[in-house]
């Protein structure tokens, strides 16, 4: 076993934090002030995250505006399709009526 000299000479004992004693006045300003640095803190985060926020946005809207406008320029509107599908309707029709104006006999 250890003898109370070794004991207190243990490494445990030998590095000691210092204690401070300060009054409850010092005590109130010193938590003030680690309460404003926080809250200093929290705002600028706040403030950066914000900024963050309505940058990401803002791309998002103008890539969003892009897509759209490459999409519309890579595909056809439905209105063009649907004047195609009239178009070759009106066609199909003019053709039939034509076989079968063809096809009666001549008198």
């Amino acid at each position: 076993m250890y003898s109370t000299f070794e004991y207190l000479l243990s490494p445990r004992y030998v590095c000691r934090s210092p204690v401070y004693v300060i009054s409850d006045s010092e005590m109130k300003t010193l938590e003030l002030q680690e309460n404003q640095v926080e809250l200093d803190s929290i705002l600028d985060q706040r403030k950066r995250l914000d900024e963050a926020y309505e940058r990401q946005s803002q791309w998002l809207e103008e890539r969003e505006c892009a897509i759209r406008k490459e999409i519309k320029a890579l595909s056809p509107s439905a209105s063009e399709t649907l004047k195609d599908k009239a178009k070759k309707a009106v066609e199909g029709v003019k053709e039939t009526v034509k076989k079968a104006v063809d096809s009666v006999p001549n008198f």
